[in-house]
């Protein structure tokens, strides 16, 4: 087929031949790039020469069954209702379409739409980074564009929960997790006294009291539990919640500005064994009541068990702390 036959064909597939290349075109063939093609055109030939190459030395290539051709216009007519800015990404075989929007805020969002060989028939696959399950009433009807629309009505719906996570990570020493992604509901940050607290914030009432978990020395996580549960009621929902912690709790939270390239070291998260934040996944929950220095569960074990004179009872172990060689224990790992 020709590029004038291809465009009689299929007029619905051609904006304007003399028009920049639809990024479609860049998702379907995966050959040209648009600093090679100026137009349309320029493109179909292109493709056209590639093709006819790729048919004279149709021996070295497998033949791969492609859906039928109303299988693709049934997706791009959709697309093209959605619009094509949306569009952020089409592999070759259209096993999955991403799309993306941006929020109130211009926060950039997509959602990943897995296409099964059944489709619209058959019910598409969504991946997408939300704090709660993503929610849609299928049908085939309604298509990519439903899925779409019930997208956005979900971004909607958790904006005011992102700009409290946001203020949250822009302010306070984020120690977990490293790499907050949107679908991440909790926290865990620095306190100037060598403590640090994980906080679960809600979908749904995010600037109300977040749910609160302690690490560090008894000696200092008991008094910031019993002031949390005395003073609770004070938290206000008009405040962040840096400010309502350093109001309600009396200790000030390590901000970004003050970390000036210490490291998490500086403030006690690292193990005072392996020196390191992470091991298999986990960070140090184990705190000396006497030195406030942290580790990860199977270090302090590993230091202990190597003792002559430590000393195992029931689940427990017990022996000198690695750091002030002050009396520490821990539970035998399983």
């Amino acid at each position: 087929m020709s590029v004038l036959d291809f465009c009689t064909e299929f007029p619905w597939l051609i904006p304007s031949l003399n028009s920049k290349p639809p990024r479609y075109f860049h998702g379907l063939v995966g050959i040209a790039i648009e600093q090679e093609c100026s137009t349309v055109l320029e493109y179909m030939r292109k493709f056209q020469a590639v093709c006819t190459s790729a048919h004279s030395k149709q021996d070295s290539f497998r033949e791969i069954p492609l859906p039928p051709a109303s299988f693709f216009k049934s997706i791009l007519s959709q697309l093209e209702d959605i619009g094509w800015p949306k569009v952020f990404e089409i592999p070759s075989d259209f096993a999955y379409i991403t799309l993306q929007e941006s929020d109130v805020k211009g926060r950039l969002h997509k959602i990943k739409i897995g296409i099964p060989p059944g489709y619209p028939e058959e019910e598409p696959t969504v991946d997408v980074d939300l704090p709660r399950e993503f929610q849609f009433s299928w049908n085939s009807v309604g298509g990519l564009p439903l899925i779409f629309a019930a997208f956005k009505d979900q971004l909607s719906s958790v904006q005011q929960f992102w700009d409290v996570l946001d203020d949250l990570d822009e302010t306070a020493v984020v120690l977990d997790p490293q790499h907050p992604e949107r679908r991440h509901k909790t926290r865990r940050i620095f306190l100037s006294n060598h403590v640090n607290v994980q906080l679960t914030v809600s979908v749904e009432h995010p600037c109300n009291l977040p749910q609160f978990h302690f690490f560090g020395p008894s000696s200092l996580t008991t008094p910031l539990n019993n002031c949390l549960t005395e003073k609770y009621q004070d938290w206000d929902p008009e405040q962040s919640i840096v400010n309502n912690i350093e109001r309600i709790l009396g200790v000030e939270v390590v901000k970004r500005s003050a970390q000036s390239g210490g490291g998490n070291e500086e403030w006690g998260a690292e193990c005072a064994v392996c020196y390191s934040l992470l091991l298999d996944g986990c960070h140090p929950d184990l705190t000396c009541d006497h030195c406030s220095q942290s580790f990860h569960l199977n270090c302090l074990y590993e230091w202990l068990h190597g003792l002559p004179n430590s000393r195992q009872s029931m689940k427990f172990i017990f022996g000198d702390c690695p750091y002030c060689s002050r009396l520490i224990s821990c539970k035998v790992p399983a």
